[in-house]
């Protein structure tokens, strides 16, 4: 059946083909004229369905034909040797009987489709999927079988649909431009303008002035040289498709979008599909460290500079990882993605290291290493003596930061003469021993007891042994046995050997009831207040009942002295 590829537009439904009366076998081949990329075939029969049939395509102009899909109300019996039922790959040959049912008895469908949404696609580049959706210039139909003793005799009628945009026979998206429909004017390369329309597509020349290196192929015909086809949209490569065989010198073909990073691109059918019919085009070669359908992503170990333009040739940086810290053998984010959390340049960082360049320990760790899996080793701080604010120690050497009191390597020693290591915004507290009372002015660290003279007690050496006394520093000591007695003896006693001796000087002045003594004191060297201390041992089981002090002066006080506000009373006791 010829010219069957018509409008049916202006009455879509008042026209359709008839199969020759008397021929049961019916084919109906379309001649194209040009390559169409198959995709779908719709068929719409006024009567009854055929009870067996087939689709078939050629892509070389009808010297060799593939079977796409077999139908048929019995599979078994039209076609015996083909697999029944739905398919399970892209290329499988198959015989479908949904669409060969008696019913209904008009506008029935025939429905096929190459890329069957049923089937998972992982990679719809690949070779056995472009095979499937490859160029086709002449799809064949064979109507073979009668439908319930109705045959196609007289009344069988059909209409034929493709899937398409610029024709009403779509589907077949094709490689050459038409001039109707929505094509407004043919495309063409360089400054050159596109010639009229003729007949049904576009004879691809140009005319206007001749660009340099331009040969004319015919009168009123200009081949240009600089030529390469559209491969954005896939009808818009008749002009240079068909008419320029000469390679691009410098001029960026139509439709590629590789932002100046390449000059060659190709059409790809699953790209144009995956965008919505919108784009098909795909770079080849891209330059400057890019890679994509567009040139616009950056090759591994590269990143997208922020600061410039996608189409710079320098927009693509080398990563710059440290090695020690960083992981993937130094493979950096490529682009800023915030949904994702990504940074342009930011390097893949091991576990305890942080950074841009993953050069540097996190907070809390140190000493960054190439043999470390994890970068960093974490601290040895004691949290007691480490302050708070920053990293706990050196990332170098791993010293911990210490309060101010506070020392050691890991911050958990106090200064000397400090103890009491806790979280107080010091750290330590200081010794404060008693200076009399302690040997000096160390103390325990955890503890804080100071180390006490002979007698002393208590964590400052503060207080005196129970049965023993505390002088002031600054005391004179007169021996009794030197002084005047009046009823009374002096007795030498010799030192205990076993123990410290319980008196000072040669021993002590023993006295007798009713007696005294008299202590001259001529080396006092200023006036000022002054205790008197009597140091003695009793005798006898009971205490003294009285005992008197009366102090002599050798002349009378002066005014003026400290001890000016003195009265008589004061002096005895």
């Amino acid at each position: 059946i010829e010219n069957v590829v018509t409008s049916f537009a202006p009455r879509p439904k008042k026209a359709w083909w008839q199969s020759e009366n008397g021929v049961e076998h019916v084919s109906i081949q379309l001649d194209l004229e040009a390559e169409f990329h198959f995709t779908h075939l719709i068929m719409t029969f006024k009567t009854f369905r055929p009870a067996a049939m087939l689709v078939e395509r050629s892509a070389d102009f009808g010297h060799t034909w593939k079977v796409y899909r077999y139908f048929a109300y019995d599979c078994a019996a039209s076609f015996p040797h083909v697999p029944h039922g739905p398919p399970r790959r892209i290329d499988d040959v198959v015989c479908e009987s949904r669409y060969s049912d008696i019913e209904p008895s008009t506008e029935g469908e025939v429905i096929y489709r190459v890329l069957d949404p049923a089937i998972p696609i992982q990679d719809p580049y690949s070779p056995a999927i472009q095979s499937e959706t490859q160029w086709v210039n002449h799809p064949r139909l064979n109507l073979d079988r009668e439908q319930e003793g109705r045959n196609l005799k007289g009344r069988a009628t059909g209409k034929l649909h493709f899937w398409g945009r610029h024709l009403t026979c779509k589907g077949a998206v094709p490689r050459v431009l038409f001039c109707t429909g929505g094509v407004s004017a043919c495309l063409c390369c360089g400054s050159a303008e596109p010639s009229p329309c003729t007949a049904s597509l576009c004879t691809a020349t140009c005319v206007g002035a001749e660009p340099p290196q331009v040969r004319t192929a015919q009168p009123g015909h200009v081949q240009p040289h600089a030529c390469e086809p559209n491969h954005a949209q896939p009808w818009a490569n008749a002009v240079c498709a068909l008419w320029c065989h000469m390679p691009c010198c410098g001029a960026v073909p139509a439709g590629c979008d590789c932002n100046e990073h390449s000059r060659r691109c190709h059409f790809d059918m699953a790209v144009f599909l995956a965008t919505g019919n919108t784009s098909g085009a795909v770079c080849d070669g891209c330059q400057h460290n890019t890679m994509g359908r567009r040139c616009h992503l950056c090759k591994p170990f590269y990143y997208k500079d922020p600061t410039k333009d996608l189409r710079d040739p320098k927009v693509c940086r080398a990563c710059d990882c440290d090695p020690e810290g960083s992981l993937d053998g130094g493979l950096c984010d490529s682009a800023d993605d915030p949904a994702r959390g990504l940074i342009a340049g930011q390097c893949r960082c091991k576990e305890h290291v942080a950074g841009p360049r993953c050069d540097r320990c996190k907070p809390g760790f140190f000493g960054l290493s190439t043999d470390n899996p994890q970068g960093c080793q974490r601290c040895q701080c004691d949290p007691r003596g480490t302050v708070l604010d920053g990293s706990q120690c050196d990332p170098v050497s791993g010293e911990c930061f210490c309060k101010r009191l506070v020392t050691g390597r890991s911050c958990n020693q106090c200064l000397p003469e400090h103890w009491g290591l806790s979280h107080d915004l010091p750290g330590c507290r200081p010794c404060d021993c008693d200076v009399g009372g302690a040997r000096d002015n160390l103390c325990a660290m955890g503890s804080g007891q100071c180390q006490c003279r002979s007698h002393v007690v208590g964590r400052q050496c503060e207080q005196v042994e129970t049965g023993f006394y505390r002088i002031n520093l600054d005391h004179y000591t007169y021996e009794a046995e030197d002084a005047r007695l009046h009823q009374g003896s002096v007795v030498e006693r010799e030192p205990p050997p076993d123990r410290p001796a319980s008196w000072t000087g040669t021993g002590f002045a023993r006295m007798l009831e009713g007696g005294w003594l008299e202590f001259h004191v001529s080396d006092v060297p200023f006036s000022t207040e002054y205790d008197v201390v009597i140091r003695y041992e009793p005798q006898h089981p009971e205490a003294w009942q009285e005992v008197r002090l009366k102090v002599l002066r050798p002349s009378p006080v002066s005014a003026s002295s400290p001890c000016g506000n003195t009265i008589p009373a004061d002096d005895q006791l």
